[in-house]
């Protein structure tokens, strides 16, 4: 329950501080003093949109703060939040919730002194608060709202869960099924692709390392001549021309010279081993030069045929990658790509038996949400109008229509299931039920939505209710049982209620009166909490008479009387 709360430079608010009680609280005023600002206040705690217009007039910034006292059911569920948010639990049952608002459109948000989001504390104002304004009465005639307030009282949140999940893996799969289908014609154009990519590479037959071999082999043949010419000297030089010995036979003769010498003095034999090693060496390197110079052949074509393959490679890396090896790299990937669109058939095989499977398990949860709706329809139809003939309407009459969707002659299923629901209401014995909202006036559907309230209120576990103007279009005998059921319903919740009839104000646990005074240079609203003499007076001016009337007062007197006894 809202314990206390607190305004500040709200609208016409200055500076206020409310302490709320258990029960039913009623807040009135005349039209124009602002009785609406309070529950604009409770709204922003409640995450509701903010504007910079509810900040006061010559204020830079306004604030809302908010204690709850929490217990039970709604303090594990908020203990459960604190846990996802890592905010410390609440231990003692009180939960502070502050919301600042600046001229410059920031909001700063706090649950017990942590800055949260707005969303956050939206979250959080749904397992703490349930506010009712007139705008109700009108999504009270909307499908989805009946559906809503159908599955809240059956308290069909688990199959809900379940369908929504049933329907987001079946749809997930369904757009997976239709963009493969609509992808057909591509899946085709890339195929061509790959085949022709593929086919390409292979007929060019390349091999690791052949560029680097084709460009020294050319480098080579550009350079024939200085080639030929290099080992035809450094030949001559070893083995000599004509007459004139060369390098191996001088070192032979060398080699041999040392040897004799070196049996007369042993230090020569170090010399003599070195000269047969020059030897050997030169004799390597003649016959090493005179094999690359036999190799050189005379094919004038090669040099050209070494070009042609290169511009072949250098084609094939400016398309598929900077060097052979990623070429080979992109064929293994283009193969890969190839065999798992070959395959595709046998997965869209696949994908088909999965949506059939996903959709049957949808409509397997469908339908037994819509068993469930139709044994609970009956019962919440019952339980509204034992509440409505307490509320003055003896005949009215309220079923309520669980229907399947159909499309195509299939069941249409939703993320709610494949049901639609209509209320249907009849006001007066005789008539026929119609939906709700082709026939309902302002004030029979007040008291439609209380008695809703009324009876989902015993499955919810909500500690506070708030109804603005729920006594709209009514006066009378169906305004004072109005009243009573909203005193009722204040023995098992706390119940704010902003109203305009006596009846309600008068059955009010406690009575706050909101008044507008106009100063010298600027206009405020103050919000009181009355006394017994203070609600006399606002019961007579709520009943049309004067102040000085005694008789209105006497009025006011006793009706406030009649609800005392309770």
């Amino acid at each position: 329950m809202i314990a206390e709360l607190t305004i500040q430079r709200i609208a016409l608010i200055e500076s206020l501080n409310l302490t709320l009680n258990n029960g039913l609280n009623s807040f009135t005023g005349e039209t124009g003093a602002g009785k609406s600002i309070v529950l604009d206040a409770i709204g922003l705690l409640m995450g509701n949109r903010a504007s910079t217009d509810l900040i006061r007039h010559g204020a830079d910034h306004a604030l809302v703060e908010g204690l709850f006292h929490v217990s039970g059911a709604i303090l594990a569920r908020v203990n459960e939040l604190c846990l996802d948010w890592g905010l410390d639990l609440i231990e003692d049952g009180q939960c502070v919730v502050t919301r600042e608002l600046f001229r410059s459109g920031r909001t700063v948000c706090r649950v017990n002194g942590r800055i949260v989001t707005v969303q956050m504390l939206r979250d959080l104002g749904e397992r703490l608060v349930q506010q009712h304004g007139q705008h109700d009465q009108q999504g009270l005639m909307k499908p989805d709202e009946q559906m809503r307030l159908l599955d809240l009282y059956g308290k069909h949140g688990d199959l809900l869960e379940k369908m929504r999940d049933k329907f987001k893996s079946w749809s997930s799969l369904q757009r997976g099924w239709e963009e493969d289908r609509l992808d057909e014609q591509e899946r085709v154009r890339r195929l061509d692709m790959l085949n022709f990519q593929i086919e390409e590479i292979l007929d060019a037959d390349l091999r690791t390392g052949e560029e680097e071999q084709l460009r020294e082999q050319r480098q080579r043949l550009q350079h024939t001549d200085r080639i030929l010419s290099a080992l035809d000297v450094s030949i001559r030089a070893i083995e000599g021309v004509d007459r004139q010995r060369g390098v191996y036979d001088l070192l032979v003769e060398a080699t041999q010279e040392v040897a004799v010498a070196a049996e007369y003095d042993p230090s020569l034999k170090e010399a003599a081993q070195l000269l047969e090693s020059a030897q050997i060496f030169t004799e390597e390197a003649s016959r090493f030069l005179t094999r690359q110079r036999e190799s050189f052949d005379e094919d004038p074509d090669q040099l050209e045929r070494i070009e042609e393959r290169l511009v072949q490679i250098r084609g094939l890396e400016r398309k598929y990658g900077a060097t052979i090896d990623d070429v080979l790299k992109f064929l293994d990937q283009a193969k890969r790509e190839r065999q798992a669109l070959e395959l595709h058939d046998q997965h869209r095989s696949g994908l088909e038996q999965q949506l059939q499977t996903a959709r049957a398990e949808s409509v397997k949860i469908a339908r037994a949400l819509h068993e469930a709706r139709v044994q609970v329809a009956a019962h919440l139809s019952e339980a509204v109008q034992e509440v409505l003939r307490k509320l003055n309407m003896p005949s009215a009459q309220i079923q309520i229509q669980v229907e399947q969707r159909m499309s195509d002659g299939e069941l249409a299923v939703g993320p709610t299931g494949i049901d639609s629901t209509v209320f249907l209401f009849s006001a007066n014995r005789g008539e026929a039920p119609k939906p709700l909202q082709k026939i309902a006036s302002g004030g029979e559907l007040s008291r439609t939505l209380l008695a809703l309230k009324s009876v989902l209120a015993k499955v919810d576990d909500l500690q506070t209710l708030i109804f603005d103007e729920i006594d709209a279009g009514v006066s009378g005998v169906a305004a004072e049982k109005i009243a009573v059921q909203l005193r009722q319903l204040g023995h098992t919740h706390q119940v704010i209620c902003v109203t305009h009839s006596p009846q309600i104000a008068a059955a009010a646990v406690a009575h706050y009166s909101i008044d507008k005074q106009e100063r010298e240079h600027d206009t405020t609203t103050s919000v009181q909490l009355l006394d017994e003499p203070g609600r006399i007076r606002e019961l007579a001016r709520l009943l049309g008479s004067s102040l000085a009337d005694e008789t209105a007062e006497h009025h006011a007197r006793a009706l406030l009387q009649s609800y005392l006894v309770d």
